[in-house]
């Protein structure tokens, strides 16, 4: 290392390689959090389809390669660690900010390019919303890495272990950020509470090493400030924020969920705004949708014919078609799979799912694999 950077390795706390590893670590850990919650963000608006996951992976691989080359050149030409920490507490204020303004953006870009955009709107609107929203934060925690190996190496003797630690360190953080939002904070506290929780982590590394030095830091107190308001002002995370009759709005771990009713029927969606995946009739009529056809099934298969059929349905969502088949047939012995828990506590609540028909949470294919039974009918 050189003097300059010796000078300032010899600030106490970064002697700690512990405190550095662990900044290597929550800095990994809120980078794929954010990217989780990316994914749960853009969902309602652009679906989560593969060429959504592709854009969001893409996108913050760029941001990190760009963040990685500007952390090595600017820990070689200044490296004062005060410069690293501002940056992670700059990253952190504009996470705190991506529930209040990340919806409104979204629906900005799409405004404008709905009309400019000509084919392949999805593509673009998603890959200008990834852009504008998520890659200057990603960008600034992409400067972590390098600017770290600065103050960790001391002895060229055994930088490639520190290396190593760093880059481990960093690797178990975006191991555990991967599975805490999908397992735990999303569905137990929602998209926004999440993007709250790991810039909160992010603000509280930085305010430690600034008070480690009796130092005050200007940004760290606006950080606090606008992460306070953020969560009082923007505690709902309601992507339909223009509705004001939904009858019921979540998230689960598998999908953004939307229940919407009139004076007709009962209407669910799921990962998206607009579209409709199951309807249930309030007059127990057909629904005139494509699950009436799928009723055809159990004509094919003569259920008036036979004394009693069993019948599987795999991909239950809120049992349309099980209801269906309820009102029309009174010879079935109906069983569902559904992976989806909530969707099916939904099912019973909102859409008349029958408590008679169990519904097993599962998912489908491994359900098959698992049962040895034979079913006259298998939607």
């Amino acid at each position: 290392m050189n003097e300059k950077g010796k000078s300032f390795g010899n600030r106490k706390i970064l002697n700690n390689k512990v405190y550095l590893y662990l900044t290597e670590f929550f800095t990994g850990m809120s980078v794929m959090a954010v990217e989780l919650g990316a994914s749960r963000l853009l969902a309602p608006y652009f679906s989560s389809s593969q060429i959504v996951w592709t854009i969001i992976i893409g996108t913050i691989m760029i941001a990190m390669a760009l963040g990685n080359i500007y952390g090595g050149r600017s820990a070689d030409k200044n490296p004062d660690p005060d410069r690293l920490y501002r940056r992670i507490i700059l990253a952190a204020i504009w996470i705190a900010l991506i529930p209040v303004l990340g919806k409104y953006i979204i629906l900005g870009i799409s405004a404008v390019m709905i009309f400019s955009v000509n084919s392949n709107f999805l593509i673009w609107a998603a890959f200008a919303a990834c852009m504008i929203i998520f890659v200057f934060p990603l960008f600034l925690l992409g400067t972590v890495t390098p600017s770290l190996v600065k103050y960790a190496v001391s002895d060229l003797d055994d930088n490639g272990k520190t290396v190593g630690f760093l880059n481990a360190s960093n690797t178990i953080g975006s191991i555990i950020g991967t599975f805490v939002p999908t397992f735990v904070t999303i569905p137990s506290v929602g998209v926004s509470a999440t993007f709250y929780i790991f810039a909160g982590i992010l603000l509280a590394l930085s305010i430690i090493y600034f008070c480690s030095r009796k130092q005050r830091s200007i940004r760290a107190a606006v950080g606090a400030v606008v992460l306070v308001l953020a969560c009082i002002f923007c505690s709902t995370d309601s992507f339909a924020f223009w509705e004001d009759n939904l009858t019921y709005e979540g998230e689960s771990v598998y999908n953004y969920l939307q229940v919407k009713e009139d004076d007709e029927a009962v209407y669910l969606s799921t990962n998206v705004l607009f579209g409709v995946q199951s309807v249930y009739v309030k007059d127990d009529s057909l629904t005139g949708y494509y699950y009436d056809y799928a009723m055809a099934s159990t004509m094919m298969a003569d259920v008036n014919e036979a004394e009693n059929l069993d019948v599987l349905i795999l991909g239950m969502g809120t049992g349309t078609f099980a209801t269906q088949c309820d009102h029309y047939f009174d010879n079935l012995t109906m069983e569902g799979v559904e992976i989806d828990e909530d969707i099916t506590e939904l099912a019973t609540e909102y859409f008349h799912l029958s408590e008679d028909i169990p519904v097993y949470t599962y998912d489908g294919r491994a359900y098959l694999n698992a049962i040895d039974k034979t079913y006259y009918v298998i939607k």
